[in-house]
């Protein structure tokens, strides 16, 4: 009887211990891919926020420098470029390139002979801000533009916005690019889940009584008397 109770309680002795073992092995890999799965959603939540972040800083460079432009009669060069440098240091930075497309927009008063005026761009100046001061991204604030769309078919944001004969606006178009560097998450997984590029544009009337005056370039060398 001894010899009996001995070996069952062997076994159920063995029985708990091998449970024991499979169950802290069960556990430990539930614990490691919990973490994995916590880690990645907190790499997650903060390259959402900053593609969110950034995208909310482009909107608020155009509609900030739209403001600006609008109040003017006669925009510098020098005061657009210096408004551009200012939101991209300020605002947008994070090793990326920005864009700032500047354009004056009217359309005339109706008349009999013309009681449907067209939509025309007075003047466009675009702005293009990297790391580099020396090597702005060139290419990159010419690509920029497209508020305008199709101006022959009316398609883009202009028509889409219904513009009145008579009406005078500024448009800031702003484009920004991060590169893969500022994701958490890195340049693998950032290319397919986040957005790298973001364009917001904004739309101001004319706080006066005529389109702003084209920026002039800057002031020529004087002349050599010599």
């Amino acid at each position: 009887m001894n010899v009996r109770l001995s070996t069952l309680t062997g076994r159920l002795s063995g029985s708990l211990a091998s449970w024991m073992r499979d169950r802290r092995g069960s556990a430990s890999l539930e614990f490691v891919i919990g973490s994995i799965l916590i880690a990645t959603a907190t790499v997650g939540g903060l390259d959402l926020y900053r593609a969110v972040d950034t995208q909310s800083l482009t909107s608020h460079a155009a509609t900030t420098m739209a403001d600006y432009v609008s109040l003017e009669a006669a925009p510098s060069k020098a005061l657009i470029e210096d408004l551009a440098a200012f939101s991209y240091r300020k605002e947008i930075a994070h090793a990326s390139k920005a864009a700032f497309v500047v354009s004056a927009v009217s359309r005339d008063v109706a008349t009999d002979e013309v009681p449907d005026p067209p939509i025309v761009q007075q003047w466009s100046h675009e702005i293009a801000i990297g790391e580099d001061p020396e090597s702005p991204p060139v290419a990159f604030g010419q690509s920029c533009g497209r508020a305008f769309g199709d101006l022959a078919n009316e398609k883009g944001p202009l028509h889409a916005l219904g513009m009145e004969p008579g009406e005078m606006v500024v448009v800031v178009e702003v484009c920004v690019m991060l590169p893969s560097g500022a994701f958490v998450s890195g340049p693998l997984l950032a290319d397919s889940l986040f957005p790298k590029f973001f364009y917001q544009h904004h739309i101001f009337p004319v706080r006066g009584d005529h389109v702003p005056e084209d920026p002039s370039p800057e002031d020529p060398l004087p002349e050599d008397p010599s």
